[in-house]
């Protein structure tokens, strides 16, 4: 009998393994299901058979990544988030150098990549094929912004707030929260211009509970993307961040002040789901604060501002279609100077206060160790995925992306944030990812970690604290360089 069910679980374990041709993994957990009908519809057009694995959304995808990596049966594609991943994978031999394949329509695909979007440090490498381009910002619904000072202003308004300096941005933050605590016709200044609030929380604003949907047990949001603003000042690019020395980083301290000093604002005027929130251990709990609480948070109606990315566009939409279709982005603001901005090639307090992060936050790259046969699979896969017509539908339709080769001119998505982020893309008015740059845990895992133990749970932060926060940043990252 034994030996029956032990002939019984080999077999199990052989049509297990034999059961796919090519094997994706998928960082992108938003996403996850329409990743897995994307690959079925692959599937049938092919009859190649694909294994799709999706993390978690929120998730972090590095530590599942590596146990996948070092199981028998590795991912052929698999998800490279930027530079501050790609060290480890080279170094361990695991991925392609996508510029060295013959494949004709594979590297005619990757030679059309523009040399900004390349997944390398200088030179002609090339180690991924880009998810998308993906931006973030404040998040505003318009229907909330004309429940505050009237539907007739919403367009002057969001011009005016996305131009506006910090001090006005601050200043209309404070006066926000106190409309919403004792609502009257209070006037507030932005960008030259005065707007009146109106004298009750009606309609959309009915709910109000606070200024800003903070996820704060999701460190990556204030860690990797909050932080990320501030390092605009500092780093031009992902390679200016990852080449630089220590005393490039040390340049940064001014900047790093400064993103505590916005992080404390943004985390003092909280929504919460009955009422006012406020740091606390309960502000940091997964269970009150996590991903889909703050999702449903702000589609609620129970915040003004919500700091994501337009991947969140299918959640908000989950929760509250008619205002997913209302949405736009805002420029995430931090308190500069002009002496703190010190990349050199003429960034100004101005536009970088009037603009938002987009960027290339994933790519697919290829297993280096793979046998030839899956790496054709998997170019063959990537050819598909981008230049079809069913795959460029997924990409668009499904997935809710925009295409990394697309032309803002005349390109627009099924999306309202994503046709946002597009006429910043027409304006020019984009920041990059130099976070991606910097050491892979700097930003989440070590400065997140510490600004969620160590001052998310604190009422009142001080400027000494703004100091403290500057100093540990700087520090780790030369120590972990």
């Amino acid at each position: 009998m034994k030996n029956c069910i032990a002939v019984l679980a080999v077999l199990a374990l052989a049509v297990s393994c034999g059961s796919y041709d090519l094997y994706v993994y998928n960082s992108k957990g938003e996403n996850a299901q329409k990743f897995e009908a994307m690959c079925k519809a692959y599937t049938d057009q092919t009859g190649i058979r694909i294994k799709a694995f999706s993390i978690g959304s929120g998730q972090d995808h590095m530590e599942t990544l590596r146990a996948e990596m070092n199981a028998k049966n590795k991912p052929v594609i698999f998800s490279i988030q930027g530079l501050k991943e790609l060290v480890e994978w080279k170094e361990g031999g695991f991925v392609q150098d996508l510029s060295m394949v013959k494949d004709e329509a594979f590297a005619s695909l990757v030679s059309g990549i523009a040399p900004s979007l390349r997944l390398g440090v200088g030179g002609s490498t090339n180690y991924g094929i880009p998810y998308n381009v993906e931006g973030y910002g404040y998040i505003a619904d318009r229907d909330m912004l004309g429940a505050l000072f009237g539907a007739e202003n919403v367009d002057k308004l969001v011009a005016g707030i996305t131009t506006a300096s910090y001090d006005e941005w601050e200043r209309l933050i404070r006066a926000i929260d106190a409309w919403i605590r004792s609502p009257r016709a209070a006037r507030v200044t932005l960008s030259g211009a005065s707007y009146a609030f109106l004298p009750a929380k009606e309609g959309p604003a009915a709910n109000l509970t606070g200024v800003f949907a903070v996820m704060g047990a999701e460190k990556w949001t204030y860690g990797d993307h909050f932080i990320n603003v501030a390092l605009n000042a500092v780093f031009s690019s992902a390679n200016d961040a990852f080449t630089a020395d220590d005393n490039k980083i040390r340049s940064g301290r001014p900047a790093f002040v400064d993103y505590a000093r916005a992080l404390d604002l943004k985390t003092r005027y909280l929504a919460g789901k009955d009422g006012p929130a406020v740091r606390s251990q309960d502000f940091v709990s997964s269970a009150n604060f996590g991903y889909e609480q703050t999702v449903n948070i702000f589609a609620e109606g129970k915040a003004v501002f919500f700091k994501q990315g337009n991947w969140a566009y299918g959640n908000i939409a989950d929760a509250n279609a008619g205002m997913a279709e209302r949405l736009v982005f805002l420029p995430v603001k931090m308190p500069l100077a002009p002496a703190d901005i010190v990349r050199g090639d003429g960034m100004t307090v101005e536009r970088l206060n009037s603009s938002i992060p987009v960027f290339v936050p994933n790519y697919y790259a290829v297993n280096a160790l793979s046998s030839e046969k899956e790496k054709q699979m998997a170019y063959d896969f990537l050819v598909w995925l981008n230049t079809s017509d069913s795959g460029k539908k997924f990409i668009v339709e499904e997935f809710a992306f925009i295409p990394y080769n697309a032309d803002p001119a005349v390109t627009t998505v099924p999306n309202s944030l994503g046709n946002s982020i597009i006429s910043y893309l027409k304006d020019g008015r984009i920041l990059g990812a130099p976070y991606h740059g910097a050491p892979a845990s700097w930003s989440g895992d070590v400065v997140g970690l510490y600004l969620m133990e160590n001052y998310l749970t604190k009422a009142v932060w001080t400027d000494a604290d703004y100091q403290a926060i500057a100093d540990y940043a700087v520090d780790q990252w030369i120590k972990l360089k």
